[in-house]
């Protein structure tokens, strides 16, 4: 992996996994999915690009060009919030077992596609200064 294709792939890896977890918590609410009965794949999925990605957003974070403070305190819950999720659905790989997820209810899922989308709505427009304005 070179570095200039890491730039500016890790962003998109970062709101595409995003705008599936806000898919996902609108389509739990509306056919009641218990999480319990979600397969493994994505698990794989969240652990593998989320890793990338939030590797992404910690090494370049000084090269984002920042819309203001709200989003610098946005960009860095997301690296919590992704780094910590992609260490809980390592855990579920590692147990075979879902039953971690067992406090989200469904009701949290109101809430879960409403931060979800608003963290793909920053990823998809978070812009990096140009590589030719940087020291």
């Amino acid at each position: 992996m070179t570095r200039p294709h890491f730039r500016t792939t890790f962003a998109h890896v970062v709101a595409a996994i995003y705008t599936a977890g806000t898919v996902f918590h609108v389509v739990r609410v509306i056919i009641r999915l218990g999480i319990e009965d979600m397969p493994f794949l994505p698990d794989w999925i969240l652990v593998v690009l989320g890793s990338y990605g939030a590797a992404g957003l910690i090494r370049f974070h000084g090269q984002v060009d920042y819309r203001g403070r709200w989003e610098l305190v946005t960009h860095w819950l997301i690296v919590a919030h992704l780094s910590v999720s992609v260490a809980l659905h390592a855990w579920i790989l590692l147990v075979q077992s879902h039953a971690v997820l067992s406090v989200f209810s469904i009701e949290y899922s109101y809430f879960g596609a409403a931060y979800f989308g608003f963290f793909a709505w920053r990823s998809w427009t978070m812009r990096l200064v140009p590589q030719e304005l940087q020291a």
